[in-house]
């Protein structure tokens, strides 16, 4: 909003303004309300000069586009008419505006002698500073620019000089000129440099213009009417330059779309060269897309690229229609620009998306269950992204393909796309089926040996129990393979009355997949022989791959609880 350059008058009106607010400090007022008023009249009749003499060059220039039209049949800037009333137009509405502003400040804020005219209260400063920065805390609204008049001008005048700007750059032809060109290099309202406050506190625009007097800032006023005179000034300047160029005559402007392919893997790049059937070395056409990208051959032609998405693919269809459309921009003989839209359609059929397990066949809930997705009709240009319906997806660091999905829910809807030309293109949708893994076996060893639970035992024997992993299971996933057991109580009928508790172990943490230790307890070698004993296993759970533990509740208390005999 504020940088850039300032004119050579603006500079000698910036010292000018930070003498005479020195010698206010020095209360030197009324000598120094008069010379503002002075500065102020002298601003007013320079604004007004400037005022005339852009109204007699905008005239000048259109006579000149009306002898080019009626003495050489040359219209090439006829059009040129409109612009130049485009910018008086706003020039206008600006100069309007800062009229405005001078007199709110001399009716509403100082008032004026009568008879004399001559202002009340040119030294008022806090009605004035209220009326451009607002009251209070406003003050330091908008990082110091105030809530008031003074930041509202401040953003229409960069608005402003960005219109005439945006004129300027439009008639340089030469690509590296027109990016050389700054639009801060327009700007009428700039915040002050240090050596403009002598190195003090910067300020803001708002803040070093209108924290002064009432009478310094209705000078200010017509200082910035000035600037924006001669920024107009230089634009007419540049405009002016267009009259008696040479003109050139195209009698039918046609655009021709031309594509390299009609039908297209989804994933890959539809390309169409865009140019049209004339030639001129005067003029050169612009090509815009909304569909894709544009990129400009040194022919004139230009190369519009689009992704071509999935997503134009009907459910259960092998293919489908993606639509695209550009605008081909040509300069007119007669002046201003004819616009010619392009429109047309190509076919996007769905590549094969060929996909293979690493292990297994199937997905496990809250597993991890590595698979290869591969999409070979992309080629080197597939880079996957891969998404899950329900659960988490983790792509391999070391190959692009693979994959690791570990769902929650009963299904699992992974959705493949692909990163092309920035963008992202879906591919398509492939559905898992998702199961619990299987049931794993619960096994008690006596002494070493599988026990039935029928035969009578030593009292002294070794218990160990065990969980068995389904075998296809641990073999494809084996670190999803993992269980324990958070507690084992043993239990014995020692009397009529029901089980007694005897021994509980603390075994979570336990790799359950090898054995674990149950001792029977010191009251088992008192008992008499023939009393049943039970092992009871609370809460078997699984370990997946991302060391969770998952209780598994398929396992009922009598699955649970395993029973022996001792003599």
């Amino acid at each position: 909003m504020a940088s850039g350059k300032q004119s050579p008058r603006q500079k000698m009106i910036n010292m000018m303004y930070l003498v005479l607010i020195a010698m206010l400090a020095m209360n030197v007022s009324a000598e120094i309300l008069n010379a503002f008023e002075n500065i102020r009249k002298k601003l007013n009749t320079s604004a007004n000069t400037a005022l005339t003499g852009s109204k007699s060059f905008i005239s000048s220039m259109k006579e000149e586009i009306d002898n080019e039209v009626k003495n050489e049949n040359k219209t090439t800037n006829l059009l040129l008419k409109d612009t130049l009333d485009d910018i008086q137009t706003e020039t206008s509405k600006i100069i309007a505006l800062l009229d405005r502003h001078s007199t709110v400040l001399r009716d509403s804020i100082s008032g004026v002698e009568d008879g004399t005219g001559e202002l009340k209260k040119k030294d008022d400063t806090e009605h004035n500073l209220q009326y451009w920065m607002g009251r209070g805390a406003e003050q330091e609204a908008n990082g110091g620019r105030g809530a008031g008049e003074a930041y509202r001008l401040h953003q229409t005048l960069d608005k402003y000089s960005k219109f005439l700007f945006d004129i300027y750059q439009s008639q340089i032809k030469d690509p590296a000129a027109k990016s050389a060109l700054k639009v801060e290099d327009w700007y009428v309202a700039l915040d002050p440099d240090k050596s403009q406050t002598h190195g003090k506190e910067a300020k803001t625009w708002e803040q070093y213009v209108f924290e002064g007097p009432l009478i310094a800032n209705m000078a200010q006023l017509e200082s910035i009417k000035l600037d924006v005179y001669e920024k107009e000034k230089e634009l007419l300047n540049q405009l002016n330059e267009r009259l008696g160029v040479a003109t050139f005559k195209v009698d039918k402007v046609i655009g021709v779309n031309a594509p390299m392919a009609t039908i297209v893997p989804a994933g890959l790049q539809f390309q169409t060269r865009l140019f049209v059937s004339m030639s001129s070395a005067q003029i050169r056409p612009t090509y815009t897309s909304g569909s894709g990208s544009i990129k400009m051959e040194d022919d004139g032609s230009a190369i519009l690229t689009v992704g071509a998405s999935g997503g134009v693919i009907g459910a259960d269809k092998a293919e489908g229609k993606q639509r695209y459309s550009a605008t081909i921009s040509v300069p007119k003989a007669t002046g201003g620009n004819e616009v010619i839209p392009v429109e047309g359609e190509f076919t996007v059929r769905r590549p094969e998306i060929v996909v293979t397990s690493a292990a297994i066949q199937i997905l496990y809930a809250s597993c991890g269950n590595d698979v290869n997705i591969d999409v070979p009709a992309l080629g080197d240009l597939y880079d996957p992204v891969f998404a899950v319906s329900s659960g988490q997806v983790i792509k391999s660091s070391t190959n692009k393909k693979r994959v690791r999905l570990v769902p929650t829910g009963k299904e699992c809807i992974v959705t493949v796309s692909s990163n092309t030309n920035g963008q992202t293109l879906k591919i398509g949708d492939v559905k898992y089926k998702v199961i619990q893994p299987p049931k794993p076996g619960v096994n008690m060893a006596v002494n070493g040996k599988p026990y039935n639970g029928s035969a009578m035992v030593p009292k002294s024997s070794r218990v160990q129990v065990r969980i068995e992993p389904d075998a296809d299971f641990a073999s494809g996933l084996p670190e999803d393979a993992n269980y324990g057991i958070t507690s084992i109580e043993v239990l014995a009928q020692l009397s009529l009355g029901p089980p007694t508790p005897i021994n509980r172990i603390n075994s979570a943490g336990q790799d359950a997949t090898k054995a674990i230790a149950v001792a029977l307890g010191s009251r088992i070698s008192e008992a008499r022989a023939g009393t049943k004993v039970y092992v009871k296993l609370n809460d078997i759970y699984r370990v997946n791959f991302k060391k969770e533990r998952i209780v598994d509740p398929r396992f009922s208390e009598v699955e649970r609880t395993l029973s022996l005999v001792v003599e």
